[in-house]
């Protein structure tokens, strides 16, 4: 059977041709397109609908010769497709650099309050002048107090920080041993004392710079200053040995039989870090070892002071000097980015070597300094809760 193809048919068809055509081509002269670098660029004259050329007023048309064959069209190379050569857009892009990350300095603090639940022990060993024997030793052990401290932390964004703590607080339990050793008493004593009524007092300031930032770990190393006060009373008297001239007869326990007070200036160097274990939770660590220890006291035997030859005149002053060491450890929950609670605990250890100064302290009598070592403990657990606040930016103050 023969195809007939009618003239209307066939006009239709090159009609939708040509229009599908001409909408395509206007679509590619209206789309966003790269320039053609190497291909000279002529404006674009907008076209009117009478068929005539528009031309701007001022702007004489200029037509090629016919003669003149047309200028070469440069066509790009296969290299620009590929990238795998240079050439001028590519320069551009690969001189592209990201902007340099600038840090503005600025600092962050904490703030918190703390509950110190502590233990402990003081003691003392009194030497004979030439300090090759024991007199008499003295022991405050069994001791509980409880304490209230403010803390802080300020970091700065070049790694240098500031931190430190207060505290005041009771040591309301306790006991003393009092022993006196052969041939400066004779027989042995040892008596047994209730000790109540002491108090604490302790603060600490460390500078320090972070040796190692990272999101997960942060290690400092830090130089400060640490001071305790404390003050233990002991309160009746009783024989447990078989020397009954020293309370064979039991003191009262509300007879207040003797009060010493230390005061401890230390300085510190140390380690911190905080180690982020996941989630909300982290672990602080600090560890301060005290290369000079200074000690300031005083012992008052109260019922020796009077003014009877060989009694004392008040209180015995006692000083040494020494070293220790401080530790501590808390496991931090942060509630939210601001808000944090924690647990933890610390120990403190600090000794010296120094003198017991009777001399013009005993009635009467023409004493001497005598040798004397003091050591205190105090350890115990903590919680806490803090508050942190800023960054605030320190341009324009420093």
């Amino acid at each position: 059977m023969a195809l007939r193809i009618y003239p209307a048919t066939l006009l239709v068809a090159i009609a939708a041709v040509l229009g599908m055509a001409a909408i395509a081509n206007a679509a590619q002269d209206d789309a966003a397109r790269w320039p053609n670098i190497y291909e000279p660029q002529w404006p674009n004259v907008s076209v009117s609908t009478g068929g005539d050329q528009q031309k701007p007023a001022g702007v004489t048309a200029v037509e090629k010769p016919a003669s003149v064959p047309a200028a070469p069209v440069l066509s790009a190379p296969e290299t620009m497709v590929t990238g795998s050569a240079p050439s001028p857009v590519a320069k551009r892009w690969h001189d592209f650099k990201a902007a340099p990350v600038i840090v503005v300095p600025a600092f962050q603090g904490e703030f918190g309050l703390r509950y110190w639940m502590n233990f402990g022990e003081t003691a003392k060993n009194l030497y004979n002048i030439a300090g090759n024997a024991m007199v008499s030793r003295l022991t405050y052990d069994g001791l509980q107090g409880h304490a209230i401290e403010a803390y802080g932390r300020v970091d700065h964004t070049s790694g240098f920080y500031l931190k430190g703590y207060a505290g005041i607080g009771i040591v309301n339990r306790g006991n003393l041993n009092d022993e006196d050793f052969p041939p400066f008493i004779t027989p042995y004593s040892s008596t047994n004392s209730e000790q109540r009524e002491g108090t604490l007092a302790y603060a600490s300031i460390d500078l320090g710079y972070n040796l190692i930032r990272r999101p997960d770990f942060r290690l400092g190393a830090y130089a400060g200053y640490h001071y305790l006060d404390q003050s233990v009373s002991a309160y009746g008297c009783g024989q447990i040995a078989a020397n009954n001239a020293i309370c064979g007869n039991p003191v009262p326990n509300d007879v207040l039989v003797i009060t010493q007070s230390n005061h401890w200036n230390s300085l510190r160097v140390g380690l911190d870090a905080t180690i982020r274990l996941g989630g909300p939770f982290s672990l602080t660590l600090d560890a301060a070892w005290l290369p000079y220890v200074k000690l300031n006291g005083g012992d008052s035997h109260w019922l020796r002071i009077g003014t009877s030859p060989g009694s004392f005149t008040g209180e015995i002053p006692e000083d040494g000097q020494g070293n220790g060491y401080q530790l501590e450890a808390a496991l931090t929950y942060a509630v939210n980015r601001d808000v944090s609670v924690a647990v933890g605990g610390r120990y403190w250890r600090m000794d010296s070597n120094g003198l017991t100064h009777f001399e013009g302290n005993v009635v009467g009598a023409n004493a001497f300094p005598q040798p004397v070592d003091w050591k205190v403990e105090s350890y115990g657990v903590f919680v806490q809760g803090s508050f942190k606040f800023g960054p605030y930016p320190t341009s324009g103050i420093f």
